[in-house]
């Protein structure tokens, strides 16, 4: 189950959340919040993702991805796609 977390803001009261989406079992996504500690504010906004759109330079196709700080690799999935039916 893969974790992405978009959002981590502060509620009233002083009560932080993070949003995030999960890809469940079955492939399809679900948006969910859950309460976090305080002390755990930074890291995760260190791991937070934000949503890109990218243009593929061999097929000038638009795409969105989701990306982070340290991983901003960005790679078309049609084309991935049309790779993988030539290694057969």
């Amino acid at each position: 189950m893969q974790k992405y977390i978009v959002s981590v803001s502060k509620k009233n009261n002083s009560v932080w959340k993070s949003y995030f989406y999960i890809l469940n079992d079955d492939g399809s996504w679900s948006f969910q919040s859950k309460r976090i500690n305080p002390l755990l504010i930074w890291y995760y906004k260190l791991k937070k993702y934000h949503r890109k759109k990218g243009v593929c330079p061999s097929c000038s196709r638009v795409f969105l991805t989701l990306t982070n700080w340290h991983d901003k690799n960005a790679e078309c999935p049609y084309c991935l796609d049309e790779y993988d039916d030539y290694d057969d």
